[in-house]
């Protein structure tokens, strides 16, 4: 053997020259190790590694190995010592996407293709979510990372996937328009965090709780940090802010980052109602130094997945309408000036405002009978099992005279009522028996029969409904034939809460209204209740005479 030359075929000796000619270039530059990366993963070599193996197994492009090689500070690309520690960048490693989940759904949600969104379906990496005026939805992302989306927003996730083999996952949106709040996921040491960018910039952390909105119209983003620090990053070049806890920080249009501020302290909602009994739900709450205006929310759970109710007030009176009964939680929180949204202070309540209270018809306020004797009138609500009436001599109704339920009609008589004011209200009766909201409370005098008393008929000629309102209030009262209010019979803007109409022919009658507040909030109409009248004929002045007609009373 030691006369004998060993042949090497010319393609081989090629290749071999050629990879040494790319292991000394790789010796010839070698850069900062990887440390200085933090998104990267480290990889403990075994036995039998060599950096041209691994290129082909951890690296999405196996050739870039030579530059694997440079990161890690290598000269020698054939020596990978057993228990050397090598670092990938995760941006060179091979990926496999797996798609975010939307765990709720409330209101109007559409993804791709504007197709409506159902809770537990699968957001695949670059999907979006848009919600409509009413819309909210949840999305756990690939790292555990959830998104609530709120209102009349736009969302991308841009990244959702994992590394192959180095368990490790990666997770990103993009917020286009509108609001969301972000609980990321906590991210290890060389693990990439969670980013989320807006047209203006990008937020980056690496487990923490904030919120984001990205205003499309005044072209801003402002973010709230409520725990740990995120960094707002505005257009490239442009110094960075890092964000701590209890902080706020807006980015302009032109890519600045604001000085981030404190952010507004929760309002104070001890002395909010734990039961509310209307449908127009009322929450005042104490103004608060530095805000402009106040966010209420308003969810069936504690982590506000199942929001139900979104809105802003440039009040501290926040006002919600037409929920169901049930129980609630509602979110209070400040905004300043900058448009930054302050600290939450959650309130719990129970709805509890069905059936609605009958409408009242008589007596009127401010009505004077006589003799003892008073008779109480009021619309139907189908939604109730009957009705009861309570009367007392104080407006608190401490001082109770009378307390009849079971009321299956729509009107009662009481007698020997001793002279003096009264108040009045009336309630609704639920399935199970239960007393539903009381209504209204009206008043009335009681006097004596006068001594010499010669009566004549007084025939009725009108329909009379009364309310309690509050001051400054205006009224939208309608009559209809029909439960849903299409054959209107008299539909009437008011000054006052009551108002008397001509009698209509017989036949069942509708009735409903709502309030205007002096600053032009409009309230809900309420459930439809009706009446049935008799028919009538008319006398010479066009009065409506019934024999069975309830209104028709005496007068000196």
């Amino acid at each position: 053997m030691s006369g004998r030359r060993l042949a090497m075929p010319w393609s081989v000796l090629a290749l071999a020259c050629a990879w040494a000619a790319t292991a000394a270039q790789a010796a010839d530059a070698v850069p900062a190790p990887a440390s200085a990366d933090p998104s990267a993963w480290t990889y403990t070599a075994v036995a039998g590694d060599t950096i041209i193996g691994l290129g082909r197994r951890w690296l999405a492009d196996p050739k870039r190995w030579p530059e694997l090689a440079r990161a890690n500070g290598m000269r020698d690309a054939n020596r990978l010592a057993t228990g050397a520690s090598l670092r990938i960048p995760l941006a060179w490693m091979r990926t496999e996407a797996e798609g975010a989940q939307v765990l709720s759904v409330v209101g109007e949600v559409r993804g791709p293709g504007a197709a409506a969104v159902a809770a537990g379906q699968a957001l695949a990496e670059g999907g979006e979510l848009s919600t409509g005026p009413d819309g909210h939805a949840t999305i756990r992302l690939v790292d555990g990372t959830l998104l609530r989306l709120r209102p009349a927003s736009r969302l991308q996730v841009t990244e959702s996937h994992r590394v192959k083999g180095a368990a490790v996952q990666q997770s990103g949106a993009r917020l286009e328009r509108g609001r969301v709040e972000v609980e990321a996921a906590p991210a290890a040491a060389g693990r990439p965090g969670f980013r989320i960018s807006t047209p203006q910039g990008v937020l980056g952390v690496r487990g923490t709780e904030f919120r984001v909105f990205a205003d499309a119209q005044l072209q801003v983003t402002r973010g709230e940090v409520l725990g740990g620090v995120v960094v707002f990053e505005g257009r490239p070049g442009a110094p960075v802010q890092r964000v701590t806890q209890g902080q706020g920080a807006t980015i302009g249009g032109d890519g600045q980052v604001a000085e981030a501020v404190p952010l507004l302290g929760a309002p104070d909602v001890s002395a909010l109602p734990a039961l509310q009994e209307h449908l127009l739900m009322r929450f005042a709450v104490p103004p608060m130094a530095g805000a402009t205006a106040y966010r209420g929310l308003i969810a069936r759970d504690a982590a506000f997945e199942q929001a139900v109710a979104d809105l802003t007030s440039p009040t501290p009176e926040l006002r919600f309408a037409v929920l169901p009964d049930g129980d609630y939680v509602l979110r209070v929180r400040a905004i300043d000036a900058r448009g930054l949204e302050g600290r939450d202070a959650d309130h719990r309540f129970r709805l509890m405002a069905r059936p609605e209270a009958p409408l009242p018809s008589s007596p009127t306020p401010g009505t004077v009978l006589r003799g003892g004797h008073a008779s109480f009138s009021w619309a139907a609500n189908d939604q109730a099992q009957g009705y009861r009436l309570r009367l007392a001599s104080d407006a608190q109704f401490q001082q109770v005279v009378r307390d009849v339920t079971g009321l299956r009609q729509l009107s009662t008589a009481l007698d020997g009522l001793a002279p003096g004011t009264y108040h009045w209200q009336l309630a609704s009766l639920r399935a199970n028996g239960d007393t539903g909201p009381w209504g209204d409370v009206l008043s009335f005098e009681m006097r004596p029969v006068p001594a010499a008393l010669t009566p004549r008929a007084s025939i009725g000629r009108t329909l009379a409904f009364a309310w309690d309102g509050l001051p400054g209030q205006s009224f939208d009262f309608q009559v209809a034939r029909d439960a849903d209010f299409n054959d209107l019979v008299a539909e009437r803007r008011l000054e006052q809460p009551s108002i008397e109409l001509p009698l209509p022919s017989g036949g069942r009658y509708y009735v409903r209204l709502r309030s205007r507040d002096a600053d032009g909030f409009v309230g809900p109409y309420s459930s439809p209740q009706h009446i049935d009248l008799e028919a009538c004929v008319r006398d010479g002045a066009g009065g409506c005479i019934r024999a069975s007609d309830e209104t028709l009373n005496l007068a000196p």
